[in-house]
């Protein structure tokens, strides 16, 4: 499969629950991260991160289908386009 670079914002709603999941999941892709910064906004209890990965659309559909169904977390993703 063609590797492709695609970005993604994941939004944390509830950083006390949902916080240690996602980043037990973005170590599973650790070898596909190009970028990774991350925002918490503890006053409110958020958490935004922001990664430049490079993998498959598979493997995309795949990271951010099991981050959309932790509870309190949202993703959006975009593919770079070469």
């Amino acid at each position: 499969m063609e590797l492709k670079h695609h970005t993604l914002t994941i939004t944390i709603y509830d950083r006390e629950e949902a916080y240690n999941k996602v980043g037990e999941l973005l170590h599973k892709f650790a070898s596909n991260i190009s970028l990774r910064v991350g925002y918490p906004i503890p006053e409110q209890n958020l958490a935004i991160i922001f990664l430049v990965v490079q993998m498959s659309t598979d493997e995309l559909g795949s990271l951010s289908g099991k981050l959309g169904q932790l509870p309190s977390v949202k993703v959006k993703s975009t593919t770079i386009k070469n």
